[in-house]
């Protein structure tokens, strides 16, 4: 899709992939530039990435192998912990998606999706958005409801605890949400205002470094299988 206008943005990509021709492809899009590509461990460890060419984004091509993909993409978040990461994978199951988000991931998509796809949540993440498939919010609140969620649940109780300190507020809140209700449902529940209850999501959100229920669902899943 071509871009134009003064306001387009250009984005900076970083590439990790071992499939040569994904650079030529993406660079086709005129407002994204591939700054830097690497195949290997060995190359990301290497690269010399400056604050003058620091990355919009990250995409990671995680096709072949999912264990490296995940050794990897710890690798990046700890090289490059601010940089929103996309990662394209050949896995539609949910667990692998779960990890990828657990890892830190802004956005997932599948190769069967297409390049307009991968194009699209590039631009996405560059912007500040989360771009996971729709079926992860159903998923991972159906997995914590079987697990025991709201039934006393010892588990998420200990996993909630180990993500901070939360008031009771709070912990109601958590509950709530990971019970999938809606903002409207809290608000009748906790006789709040629905516009106090957007507020208390929004600083739960900064409190525990997430973007959205999705994200949270993951979060709490994972340090829940720690426990």
């Amino acid at each position: 899709m071509k871009r134009t206008g003064e306001d387009m943005k250009l984005i900076k990509l970083l590439l990790v992939s071992k499939q040569g021709g994904l650079k030529g492809i993406i660079e086709k899009e005129e407002d994204i530039t591939v700054i830097g590509a690497t195949e290997t461990e060995r190359e990301l460890r290497s690269l010399d990435v400056t604050a003058a060419v620091m990355p919009d984004v990250i995409l990671f091509d995680v096709r072949s192998s999912w264990t490296h993909g995940q050794e990897m993409m710890v690798m990046l978040k700890e090289k490059h912990p601010s940089i929103p990461i996309v990662i394209r994978a050949a896995y539609p199951e949910n667990h692998y998606l779960i990890e990828a988000i657990s890892h830190g991931a802004a956005g997932y998509v599948l190769q069967d999706g297409g390049m307009e796809q991968v194009v699209a949540a590039i631009r996405q993440c560059a912007n500040g958005q989360i771009v996971y498939p729709a079926t992860v919010k159903s998923f991972l609140m159906k997995k914590l409801q079987q697990e025991g969620v709201g039934q006393g649940n010892a588990a998420l109780e200990k996993a909630i605890e180990k993500l901070g300190s939360f008031s009771k507020r709070e912990y109601e809140l958590l509950i709530l949400l990971t019970e999938g209700q809606t903002n409207q449902q809290i608000s009748k529940k906790l006789y709040l205002s629905i516009g106090t209850v957007k507020n208390y999501i929004s600083r739960l959100y900064k409190k525990m470094n997430v973007s959205n229920r999705p994200e949270l669902m993951a979060l709490l899943y994972k340090f829940q299988n720690r426990t």
